[in-house]
């Protein structure tokens, strides 16, 4: 899971440091298994320089994943901030808005159900005229 050539830092994905974390793992019991085979030979220095070298692999990776996650809070806290900044953007459109209504008063109900009955009284003569002259 190092750096792609390009420098660009790769989302990491749960299966990746699955895979990662199971890929060191199998070169640990590899790498253990040459020490206890080499245990009884005077120089086991290969199996101490192997796990030397994992070790320091498996930092890079720890680093690596580090940065990844760092770079995704920064980037999550960016776009929680912005959404918060527009969010109250709208709110305060939302008051402004009331507060303008609130200058024209509501009709009352009978002034409602009034101009419901006189636009039913238009659309049933509309509908009579159109059957009269289709006759």
């Amino acid at each position: 899971m190092t750096p792609p050539p390009d420098g660009s830092q790769p989302s990491l994905t749960a299966q990746d440091i699955d895979a990662w974390l199971l890929a060191t793992a199998e070169k640990h019991a590899a790498i253990h298994r040459k020490a206890a085979h080499r245990c009884h030979e005077p120089h086991p220095c290969e199996a101490f320089a192997d796990m030397s070298v994992l070790l320091l692999e498996v930092l890079e990776e720890v680093r690596v994943m580090s940065a990844q996650l760092r770079l995704d809070g920064q980037a999550a806290r960016s776009k929680g901030k912005a959404l918060c900044d527009h969010s109250n953007q709208l709110l305060k459109r939302s008051a402004a808005f009331c507060e303008y209504l609130a200058q024209f008063p509501s009709p009352p109900p009978e002034a409602i159900r009034q101009a419901e009955s006189q636009m039913l009284a238009i659309f049933k003569h509309g509908l009579e005229r159109k059957d009269e002259r289709e006759q």
